[in-house]
């Protein structure tokens, strides 16, 4: 596959997970997220997968939106960053949605020619 299939197929499996996680897809998310992922939180907070899914399912995370911008992805060999700016629509247990915008890096890893995620790491950017 040459850098530009790869580079889009990143970009579809970025739009998958935030697909996968608005609509609690817990199929999609298995298929996306590696078995090794760590996922930290803006809030400091740094999940395995296990625990991200179970937060997931128990209404810890509720996405209304996720969509992410000036996004930009560089390939490493089996490896690929995507760093940029989310602005997601969040609540927690039926409280009333909050939109944040984050700085993020997702790193994906090419296994079994598709893309995992591995590793999510975000930063609140302030309210402006």
């Amino acid at each position: 596959m040459d850098t530009g299939a790869r580079i889009a197929a990143v970009r579809a499996a970025e739009q998958a997970l935030y697909r996968a996680q608005v609509a609690k897809d817990f199929a999609a998310l298995e298929r996306l997220l590696a078995t090794d992922l760590s996922y930290v939180h803006s809030t400091a907070v740094s999940e395995s997968k296990a625990e991200y899914l179970k937060g997931l399912a128990d209404g810890l995370y509720d996405y209304e939106t996720i969509a992410s911008r000036n996004a930009r992805v560089r390939l490493h060999r089996g490896v690929a960053l995507i760093d940029g700016i989310c602005t997601m629509k969040v609540g927690r247990h039926g409280r009333e949605f909050e939109t944040i915008d984050l700085l993020f890096v997702l790193a994906w890893v090419e296994e079994g020619g598709a893309w995992r995620l591995s590793h999510r790491h975000a930063t609140r950017v302030p309210a402006k």
